[in-house]
């Protein structure tokens, strides 16, 4: 074989592997928006946890520190005789 021939039959082999039969290159097996949807739902997930453990851990702090406030109000009115519980002052 001669260098043409062995050219044609190289861009024949290369045309066959990369082309279908109507000549149109084919599909990619998965697109760049499947990629790109796939992308944004993890990240989506990712934000949503983040929000959910965030939010909740502030909310534990919350109610904790709302207790501890009750707790120290019961114990100072229980301190002071007569002080918080008699009286129309309290509105």
């Amino acid at each position: 074989m001669n260098g043409s021939q062995a050219g044609a039959a190289a861009r024949g082999v290369w045309l066959s592997a990369c082309c279908n039969q109507s000549g149109a290159l084919p599909e990619p097996p998965e697109s760049p928006r499947a990629v790109q949807a796939a992308v944004l739902g993890v990240l989506s997930l990712l934000v949503l946890c983040g929000i959910l453990f965030l939010g909740g851990g502030l909310l534990l702090r919350a109610q904790s520190l709302a207790a501890l406030l009750a707790r120290e109000r019961r114990a100072s009115g229980e301190a002071e005789p007569g002080g918080a519980s008699g009286g129309d002052d309290d509105l």
